[in-house]
């Protein structure tokens, strides 16, 4: 089991690398998401499917380990720092005013939400609170907090209007 184990690391470490550099943008970050990736597959050996693509089961995987790698960073104040270092580097007035329209338009939209809605919406996108946690605070379901922010999100989206440009630059921002 154990050489089997070792030929799919040989196979897909480095594939599975380059799709965590690609969007980390950080070696080491990468490399762990690597060796995580594979530390599940250790541990889900035994319950894994072999009529689905194992290809698209481990890369899977490491999206989600990728994703989840990529707020715990957002997250960090140090790394926050770093990516605001790099984005005054390339200081651009014209963008700045727009983004500043942008955040002063989205905040607008989101101060129609309904109250509770409005708070959770907060909480999440704001105070940057996990559905778990925010669910916890608020003594009510996950899913009610994942429905409250769909909801929310589609508001704002539709609030932005025929501006695809909006949309867009709004769901890159703000979709972490």
């Amino acid at each position: 089991m154990a050489s089997a184990f070792d030929q799919l690391y040989e196979a897909y470490c480095h594939k599975l690398f380059g799709f965590a550099f690609s969007i980390l943008k950080s070696k080491v970050d990468a490399e762990e998401v690597v060796q995580n990736t594979f530390f599940k597959i250790w541990e889900k050996r035994k319950s894994i499917d072999s009529d689905h693509s194992f290809k698209s089961f481990l890369f899977t995987i490491a999206y989600n380990l990728t994703v989840d790698l990529l707020r715990e960073r957002l997250k960090e104040k140090k790394y926050r720092e770093n990516i605001l270092d790099k984005a005054t580097s390339n200081y651009n007035l014209e963008e700045s005013i727009e983004f500043g329209d942008l955040l002063e338009q989205v905040q607008k939209i989101v101060e129609e939400l309904p109250p509770r809605k409005h708070e959770i919406y907060q909480l999440s996108r704001i105070d940057h609170l996990s559905y778990n946690e925010i669910a916890e605070k608020l003594n009510i379901s996950t899913k009610t907090v994942e429905n409250s922010i769909n909801y929310s999100i589609n508001f704002i989206k539709k609030r932005l209007g025929k501006d695809s440009l909006l949309v867009l630059l709004f769901t890159a921002l703000f979709l972490q």
